[in-house]
């Protein structure tokens, strides 16, 4: 069985070696200098390669069942030993996340390489990008693939080269249009897990400031109703043009592509531990014993510093130097409402460059969960980003990336040819 793997990403390599362990000659074609580029940035470069803990939400919403039945396939527990086959010692840290002991994704990545040379039936072929596919059905159906001035035939192929998130890295959508024009439908492509920008003017400001603190993503409902659709604790950064963290990270997807229908807003609550009644009730203790003061040092200790005058002026109050006992019940109410309900306008996020991954991509339901091949083309298979599947921050896009490639390599490679 000759099988063309087009992409050396983590998907790709988990792919070629599993097809090749089945007997499988394979051919992986990348882009880049080398194979695995991408995979060397992820977790802040330690690698954050797969989560233990899959309580609540945590791939996209519509693609749950799908990723339920690869996973029950190739289990994280799986992906372990398959990693402690390659010389990767597991580290569990914190809800979940799992790291490599030696805490450098460049181990995992050359790990990986060195298995790649070692099987004697995988052949990488970098710095060619491939022009198409076509499956030859008169000639006992394999396909031809153009790779620059040159041709390969296959008798399977894997499109595993990614979505568009990280395109510093070569990831441009090569996967979608190959797939296209094998008769796929794409789910838009958006970015996700990236920092999104506001449209208030103050957060030049803020730059640099850290909270804890809950975000809601706020959407228009088809009757025009502002709906919540999801909620996030953890810290939130504030940046020159917004707000970043692994909260709004997990919010960020799905808030690009609510801006499809319309507008959409995040609340952030910075103290979600209390109700607004018990906050309401603190913050008047507090202002009481707080009249001699100044405003500024009225909230002095209660939030970062440079949120402040920003709190305050968006509560009415000018002077930050004035006088606690100034301060009004009105103003009051909207101090507790910024701290508790602060409403953001969102108008976007940061480019592909900045996005951890890719929301949307090939419609899961045009393609087998049991072997990752399409239901349109006999041979075809697809692994990781390429498809409609993203998850939350954590090392669930590179779970979800080393169970579809391993499961689309061994089901290439076994399956029987039709």
């Amino acid at each position: 069985m000759d099988i063309t793997i087009i992409g050396g990403g983590a998907s790709g390599m988990a792919a070629a070696i599993a097809a090749a362990r089945e007997g499988a000659n394979v051919t992986i074609f990348e882009k880049e200098a080398r194979v695995g580029r991408k995979l060397l940035a992820t977790g802040n470069g330690k690698c954050n390669y797969s989560n233990t803990n899959y309580e609540g939400r945590i791939y996209n919403e519509g693609s749950e069942d799908f990723v339920d039945k690869v996973l029950k396939a190739v289990s994280p527990e799986e992906t372990l030993a398959f990693f402690k086959d390659l010389g990767i010692y597991p580290r569990f840290e914190s809800e979940g996340r799992v790291y490599p002991a030696s805490e450098q994704a460049a181990s995992v990545v050359d790990a990986l390489r060195f298995e790649l040379d070692r099987l004697p039936n995988i052949e990488v072929i970098n710095s060619h990008w491939i022009k198409g596919i076509v499956r030859r059905e008169a000639t006992g159906g394999f396909f031809t693939v153009s790779h620059q001035n040159m041709r390969k035939h296959a008798d399977r192929v894997i499109i595993a080269c990614g979505g568009r998130a990280g395109s510093q890295y070569g990831c441009e959508g090569d996967g979608f249009v190959l797939a296209e024009a094998q008769g796929h439908s794409l789910v838009e492509p958006k970015p996700a897990l990236v920092q999104l920008t506001c449209s208030e003017k103050y957060f030049t400001g803020l730059k640099g400031v850290r909270a804890k603190g809950e975000v809601t993503l706020l959407v228009k409902g088809k009757d025009g109703e502002i709906v919540p659709v999801g909620s996030e604790k953890g810290e939130i950064q504030f940046t020159e043009t917004g707000i970043s963290g692994i909260c709004v990270f997990d919010l960020s997807g799905r808030a690009n592509r609510a801006m499809e229908e319309g507008s959409c807003a995040v609340v952030i609550d910075l103290f979600p531990e209390l109700s607004v009644h018990d906050f309401v009730v603190m913050m008047k203790d507090r202002l009481e014993k707080s009249k001699h003061k100044s405003c500024e040092n009225f909230l002095n200790g209660l939030i970062n510093k440079k949120l402040i005058p920003v709190i305050l002026k968006e509560s009415g109050i000018k002077k930050i130097e004035a006088r606690a006992s100034e301060i009004t019940q009105e103003q009051l109410k909207s101090i507790c409402r910024m701290l508790k309900q602060w409403r953001v306008g969102i108008t976007g996020s940061k480019s592909w460059n900045d996005a951890q991954t890719t929301s949307g991509g090939i419609k899961l339901e045009e393609v087998n969960p049991e072997t990752m091949e399409s239901k349109l083309q006999k041979g075809l298979f697809f692994a990781g980003e390429v498809l409609d599947v993203d998850g939350r921050c954590g090392g669930y896009n590179l779970q979800w990336a080393w169970s579809s490639g391993i499961l689309a390599g061994q089901k290439a490679a076994t399956m029987e040819k039709e």
